[in-house]
């Protein structure tokens, strides 16, 4: 059995190509590739670094029964689905040794040779001062644009960018219908940029213009006295009361959410699935 490590490096700058590794410690052995700075645009960007992390894990000979360190970046989430899909075993794992290396020497070797100075190195990992650095040898001179990523590949699509979810402790306004979303039932939230600022608008999910691929809701539906009440099950903001058992739920755990007239229903899911008619 080998242990492998795969890490990314140039992902958070604009320009040249970012490096993906794969890499075993014992005994050594570096497989690297390039992002091509543009492609078809059917192709996310999560999808192709998924392709070329497979290419080298074939090349490498990596087989089920070896162990896989992934770095946690957006880039790989692709992966970390086909490796789990696959029957891999893997883990997400913070890189800080050869792995981390070889992707940042490499990421460095192809700057300089383009021309950007060598004395100039990113330091104690402070990645958004040395891209400052990199983007403003880029906007020097007007031909160094070639080594700008396309972006618009880059960017998530659409479609992904819609979030089946559940909404929060307060009514929303559907941004189709203009009705009112209800606490704690289910929404489809669309994330965008504008002008610079992170903005989002919510739908029903029947007036959604597109089907989430992505959902983060998790609906609990239980008696209430006389009503059936659906709610949601969302980590708790802050350390609050169960309502059935009068025992306390930390915050950042599971727990019910749910809304009787004007009351909110709180409390440990387990709690609520034993819940019958109680008022």
């Amino acid at each position: 059995m080998k242990y492998w490590y795969v890490e990314d490096a140039g992902g958070g700058c604009r320009a040249f190509s970012e490096v993906l590794v794969l890499v075993c410690e014992n005994p050594p052995r570096i497989y690297k590739r390039y992002l091509p700075l543009t492609w078809d645009k059917n192709i996310t960007l999560e999808e192709m670094a998924c392709r070329k992390v497979r290419e080298m894990m074939r090349e490498a000979g990596v087989t089920r029964e070896d162990y896989l360190y992934v770095c946690s970046s957006n880039i790989f989430h692709r992966l970390h689905q086909w490796l789990t899909e696959n029957g891999y075993r893997w883990e997400t794992a913070h890189m800080d040794g050869l792995a981390h290396e070889v992707a940042e020497q490499a990421f460095q070797q192809q700057i300089i040779a383009a021309g950007f100075p060598a004395d100039i190195k990113l330091e104690g990992r402070n990645y958004k001062e040395f891209y400052r650095l990199v983007n403003a040898w880029i906007n020097q001179d007007p031909a160094r644009r070639c080594f700008c990523k396309d972006m618009q590949v880059r960017c998530k699509p659409e479609r992904l960018r819609y979030l089946l979810r559940a909404n929060t402790g307060r009514a929303r306004i559907c941004s189709r219908c203009h009705k009112k979303i209800a606490p704690y039932s289910p929404m489809v939230q669309y994330r965008f940029k504008q002008y610079g600022k992170q903005k989002y608008r919510c739908y029903h999910p029947a007036c959604s213009p597109v089907q989430p691929e992505k959902s983060k809701l998790e609906q609990i539906q239980f008696t209430w006295g006389n009503d059936t009440l659906h709610g949601a099950v969302l980590p708790a903001k802050e350390t609050g009361t169960c309502i059935i058992c009068g025992q306390s739920v930390a915050a950042g755990s599971k727990a019910v959410h749910a809304v009787s007239g004007n009351k909110i229903i709180f409390g440990h899911p387990a709690c609520f699935t034993r819940v019958e008619g109680r008022t």
